[in-house]
């Protein structure tokens, strides 16, 4: 969940961080019958972030054609919008509305700041990029189904992204969900018979699902939770 300040009141707020420790929390793009796809950032450090103007861009990883823009990127976020510590902001594929409306995670409802319409997310493999109102960077997320040559890459220029995923078999994870500070994921389930389960493998579209200790994450399995996955 987000808040939302005045003009003004961005303008004060000098002490708003500039991207230090913003995220891309949780993205679920590819799953069983109709793809259910939301996209969720979250203030993962300890000052509030102004994230007016920002968006997260995917970018085409396949190596036969890497860097087009897919999902009907950039997504932006609407409106001044500055982040505090913990919150989040989600952008809600008009399929997965329905299917996570009333749900919610260890009593918290889901919610999302942004409902867009189909196909957001691509389903080969994909760079996911928050940008800021300059296009620059903040963090990176590899979406790959393994296929020979697939590179991380923002507009066709290669980078190290922050954290990859995947592959899943021969396919492209359904999703992901980072589990804690350290930057630790999970993949999110296929079959959307599972999804909005309750369990962070189900998805957690606004909510900051991180796992608050290491004990905690041994105890799951920092590999991945009990999501269905897909192999061949």
């Amino acid at each position: 969940m987000k808040a939302i300040v005045m003009a003004s009141a961005i303008a004060a707020m000098s002490g708003a961080a500039l991207g230090q420790g913003m995220i891309i929390n949780e993205i679920l793009g590819s799953t069983s019958g109709s793809d259910w796809e939301f996209i969720e950032i979250l203030n993962n450090g300890t000052a509030p972030v102004d994230i007016t103007g920002w968006g997260v861009a995917l970018y085409d990883s396949d190596i036969a054609a890497p860097g087009g823009l897919d999902g009907g990127s950039p997504h932006f976020v609407v409106g001044n919008v500055i982040l505090n510590p913990g919150e989040t902001y989600t952008w809600m594929g008009s399929l997965a509305d329905p299917g996570y409306a009333g749900g919610s995670y260890n009593g918290t409802p889901f919610s999302w700041d942004v409902l867009l319409g189909t196909n957001i997310v691509e389903n080969s493999s994909y760079t996911a990029i928050l940008e800021d109102g300059s296009g620059n960077a903040i963090f990176s997320a590899f979406v790959t189904d393994g296929g020979a040559g697939d590179f991380a890459n923002q507009a066709g220029a290669a980078i190290t992204p922050d954290i990859t995923v995947g592959p899943d078999g021969t396919f492209t994870p359904a999703g992901f969900a980072v589990l804690d500070k350290n930057l630790n994921t999970t993949w999110l389930n296929f079959d959307t018979a599972l999804l909005n389960d309750g369990t962070i493998a189900g998805g957690t579209p606004g909510v900051n699902q991180k796992i608050p200790t290491p004990g905690a994450l041994a105890l799951l399995g920092v590999s991945g939770l009990a999501a269905t996955r897909r192999r061949r």
